[in-house]
């Protein structure tokens, strides 16, 4: 039976329409996921500028990025800075270290924020202080790289393989040290420990890290400087996977920000930390574009800018909040609690060579 053709229209008008309310729908639905997602972030910024300020009152005379990276601390925890614990950890780090020790110069106000967020800062700080005995064994002098060793062995619940994972360090770095003598340095010692944390075997590793460095450098021949090729490699072996298909995952969210105009930090581990963003569950235009927008948000905020934090730098923070905020949405794709962890080393590392650095320049114009 033939049906009229004004019945026919009515019927595909009907479609259109519904078809058109179910794409509003999908629409809608969209924005709204978006939105929540920003807010997320935007919270986790207001939170990172809450707590720095906070900070800066117990830690007045404190290098402002320490004192940033201190927040980070709170902040990767979602936790509001409680000055009055940060007072009694404090007291109680001076109590169980020396003077001059390590414990208590650039890094000071990172450890005792770990130690605020510790059921018992005093067994925190004096097991830290142990594992950090075991890794500096061999060593005849104080090392701050050794204490953040010490602590993501304490912090990720290993410290009765202590020993054990303080010889695959040495062995490792060890092997680095030889291959690639004035590239390997302290600098890469809390990340030869975390790789010493893992299941893989040392030559395993090493053959990782150096496949990634050769890679980069001879195949694809990525205008970045050795040292930064080499702690990438670090980094990416730290995770599973095919090393060459993570590399080529970092050179294309690499070209992304180039092509998006951002210029990108190479030094301290800056670049390194793009091996921690590769895995998210979104696009490289977007990860770049909320990145940005989070920098600029912060260069607004009190004590972001400026003197005491320069762009490349901002941008790092950034990368770290919005990761951090994909990992909360269950949207990293692999090991979040590693990205997680190596982030918040990266942030605590830039921190801790910038502050030395200045330390070393103040003393030299002292001493001139």
């Amino acid at each position: 039976m033939q049906l009229p053709q004004d019945l026919i229209f009515l019927y595909l008008t009907c479609c259109i329409i519904l078809a058109s309310d179910k794409t509003k729908l999908r629409i809608n639905d969209l924005s709204m996921e978006d939105v929540k997602m920003k807010e997320s972030i935007k919270n986790k910024v207001d939170l990172l500028v809450s707590n720095k300020e906070k900070i800066e009152k117990e830690f007045k005379w404190g290098y402002s990025l320490m004192n940033i990276a201190a927040a980070l601390v709170f902040t990767g925890a979602n936790k509001e800075v409680d000055i009055d614990r940060l007072k009694e950890c404090k007291k109680v780090l001076k109590k169980n270290t020396g003077t001059f020790s390590s414990f208590q110069s650039n890094s000071e106000a990172v450890i005792v924020s770990k130690m605020a967020l510790a059921d018992n800062p005093e067994h925190y700080i004096n097991d830290v202080k142990a594992i950090y005995d075991i890794l500096n064994k061999k060593h005849t002098f104080d090392n701050p790289y050794l204490i953040q060793g010490a602590i993501c062995i304490y912090e990720a619940g290993r410290i009765n393989e202590a020993e054990a994972i303080a010889e695959k360090y040495r062995e490792l770095y060890k092997m680095m040290e030889k291959k690639h003598p004035i590239l390997t340095s302290s600098d890469d010692i809390v990340y030869v420990v975390l790789l010493a944390m893992t299941d893989k075997d040392v030559d395993t590793i090493f053959n990782e890290i150096e496949d990634c460095y050769t890679y980069l450098k001879k195949d694809v021949k990525l205008k970045v400087g050795n040292n930064e090729l080499q702690g990438l490699g670090e980094i990416l072996a730290l995770t599973g996977g095919n090393i060459r298909e993570k590399s080529d995952k970092v050179v294309n969210l690499y070209n992304t920000i180039l092509g998006h105009g951002v210029k990108w930090g190479k030094e301290h581990n800056e670049f390194g930390s793009l091996g921690t963003l590769i895995d998210i569950n979104v696009d490289n235009d977007t990860l770049i574009d909320e990145i940005v927008e989070v920098s600029d948000y912060l260069k607004n905020s009190k004590g972001f800018s400026g003197w005491t934090l320069d762009n490349k730098q901002r941008l790092l923070f950034s990368a770290m909040l919005v990761g951090d905020s994909y990992s909360e949405n269950g949207s990293i794709m692999g090991s979040s609690a590693v990205n997680s962890t190596v982030a918040m080393v990266i942030a605590e590392e830039v921190a801790l060579m910038i502050c030395m650095m200045a330390c070393v320049t103040a003393a030299t114009t002292v001493n001139n």
